[in-house]
């Protein structure tokens, strides 16, 4: 789709993509719109499922969104990762937190267990892609 190749192109270099012909600005403020809503319902989900509201209800998932993005091959560099990357990556911390969960492994472990899992990630991505990610 042209979206996605544009996305794609403006994450690994923004003045390539801008010489490229593509909307680099335009694309940017509608990918920044279209987070934002679903990050608006993605709360409502939230709260629906836990049945309360919360000024800080989502503060401690930023670790996790970031382990399951580092952890499904998304580049921190930009312009690197794929969808199935990224879906298999939720899906995978997904399964290991809610098998801690049923373990009774304590909140601070698992957060400890995320970050042993990230820092895995980037050696594994570093080593087998000959690049460091920053």
């Amino acid at each position: 789709h042209r979206l996605g190749r544009a996305l794609y192109a403006i994450g690994g270099n923004p003045e390539a993509a801008r010489a490229a012909g593509i909307r680099v600005e335009r694309i940017t403020w509608g990918v920044y719109v279209l987070a934002g809503v679903l990050a608006s319902l993605g709360g409502l989900a939230i709260t629906g499922y836990v049945g309360a509201i919360s000024a800080n209800q989502g503060n401690g998932l930023i670790f996790t969104v970031f382990a399951a993005a580092v952890i499904g091959g998304i580049s921190l560099d930009g312009g690197k990762g794929t969808m199935f990357g990224a879906l298999t990556g939720v899906l995978l911390l997904g399964v290991v937190g809610n098998l801690l969960t049923l373990a009774q492994v304590p909140s601070f472990w698992i957060q400890a267990i995320y970050g042993a899992i990230i820092l895995g990630s980037l050696m594994v991505a570093r080593f087998a892609g000959g690049q460091s990610q920053e």
